[in-house]
């Protein structure tokens, strides 16, 4: 298994509403490393309307795991906007939009005013990689609303396997963890789960010369293991 650490720059302004301040909408400066699996690792060949999330089914099909990205180096800019009001999806029929049938909603237009406070271009995040040998990440991914373009570097670091006390500085996911005794963290709330950082925990951990993260950590691993 390699560890490889991933340097992230933004082409281009990044966007997702991680937080809600009346009408501003916040892109804070993380990215989630479920968002990043679906960017860099899970070929969607069919596009199809779902109604719930299938993390538990898509993710471990990848052949590598990659945690939460943190931004190092960023900038924020803000842009205000004057726009109807999003549905999922908005078809036209006779001369009037409406909605699908079995979702039993009507779209309206109403107009919606705010402000979207984005990461800026050229702002720089960290992540890393478990991987085998044979899986290839790609150069550029797309992340976020926009789909905004990100260019990946990739510098492999060499590890090995300890067992005690350990403290992790790097943005963790806690569903994706193995069993720790864990003494201390500080959380984030932002959705699917919240993301930790700062782990204090005793247990089985990869020790490199920069970063020390937990061993065995694999998607939704808490949760499939708890089904």
């Amino acid at each position: 298994m390699q560890l490889i650490k991933v340097s992230l720059e933004l082409c281009e302004p990044l966007f997702f509403a991680t937080k809600e301040v009346g009408s501003m909408y916040i892109t804070e400066p993380f990215v989630g490393n479920y968002a990043l699996a679906y960017a860099t690792g899970i070929e969607i060949t069919t596009y199809k309307r779902k109604l719930c999330v299938s993390y538990t089914e898509d993710l471990p099909k990848t052949s590598f795991y990659c945690t939460p990205a943190q931004f190092k180096k960023f900038s924020w800019l803000s842009e205000s906007f004057n726009s109807v009001g999003e549905s999922r999806y908005l078809l036209m029929d006779k001369n009037n939009y409406k909605s699908f049938p079995e979702e039993k909603t009507r779209a309206a237009n109403i107009p919606q005013i705010g402000t979207i406070k984005m990461i800026s271009s050229e702002s720089r995040a960290e992540f890393y990689v478990l991987k085998t040998a044979n899986a290839t990440l790609p150069k550029y991914i797309r992340l976020g609303k926009f789909n905004s373009k990100a260019r990946l570097d990739f510098e492999e670091i060499d590890y090995e396997i300890k067992s005690g006390y350990f403290e992790c500085s790097t943005l963790l996911n806690p569903a994706d963890l193995p069993d720790l005794q864990i003494q201390s963290f500080r959380s984030n709330p932002v959705k699917p789960v919240p993301l930790i950082k700062g782990l204090k925990a005793t247990g089985k951990y990869l020790h490199s010369r920069d970063i020390s993260l937990p061993f065995g950590m694999s998607y939704c691993r808490r949760i499939l293991n708890a089904n």
